[in-house]
């Protein structure tokens, strides 16, 4: 007797109530440079069950040389006023930290963009470990934050080293995966870690990461297993 596996039923992926994860405010960082544009984006993601969006800039001295938390606060009030209020939608700051130079040592700062829960999303570079990395999470678990790991897939040299994975978690870091991750747009060694910190119930939240309307639309073409959660 021969055994076949059922093929999955796939269905079209639904996105979560919450975005905490974006590069919508616009002309901040390399996401969205038009607020027409991140309209249109924003207005297709309530569309698409979308109730709340936590707006990330980047936070990277190295990289937007200049840029403070005062200036994304006033770009973030004078944004959100045209966000129309018949959405819906519920929108905060926030901001996605690069863990470079000595931002450990900004751990206590208060003008630290966080989450309404002190929350703190942080990143290193897609190219090469931040050396004071898990320096930079534990300062800021004794600051009483929160560490949020933005897309630990993307960092494709951590799939040699899975098992430091268990040491943020232990040190109370949840992670945050990219909507994208789940097609394999970043290679074999994104999937490993998917993988991994899917096996182990690492991830807490998944987000678009959007940085344009055309991702967006690669986003809500993304199809999954019926009934199968994300993670």
């Amino acid at each position: 007797m021969f055994w076949f596996r059922k093929k999955p039923v796939m269905v079209p992926l639904t996105m979560g109530a919450k975005d905490i994860h974006n590069h919508l405010l616009p002309g901040v960082d390399d996401g969205f440079k038009r607020a027409e544009d991140s309209l249109q984006a924003i207005g297709k993601m309530v569309e698409n069950g979308v109730k709340e969006i936590v707006f990330t800039p980047h936070m990277n001295p190295e990289l937007f040389v200049g840029q403070t938390e005062a200036h994304l606060r006033e770009v973030y009030a004078d944004f959100s006023s045209r966000i129309p209020a018949e959405w819906g939608l519920k929108t905060s700051l926030a901001a996605e930290y690069m863990c470079i130079k000595d931002f450990e040592h900004r751990a206590s700062d208060p003008e630290l963009l966080t989450f309404e829960d002190d929350s703190v999303l942080v990143e290193m570079s897609y190219y090469y470990r931040s050396p004071n990395f898990e320096t930079a999470l534990f300062e800021l678990v004794m600051a009483g934050k929160k560490p949020i790991v933005a897309h630990p897939e993307r960092y494709l040299y951590m799939a040699e080293c899975l098992s430091d994975f268990d040491r943020m978690a232990e040190m109370g870091c949840r992670f945050q995966m990219n909507y994208m991750s789940l097609t394999g747009a970043y290679g074999p060694e994104s999937l490993k870690i998917l993988r991994y910190l899917k096996d182990r119930g690492y991830y807490h939240f998944a987000a678009t990461d959007l940085h344009t309307n055309h991702q967006l639309d690669k986003i809500l073409a993304i199809n999954v297993e019926k009934d199968k959660p994300l993670f």
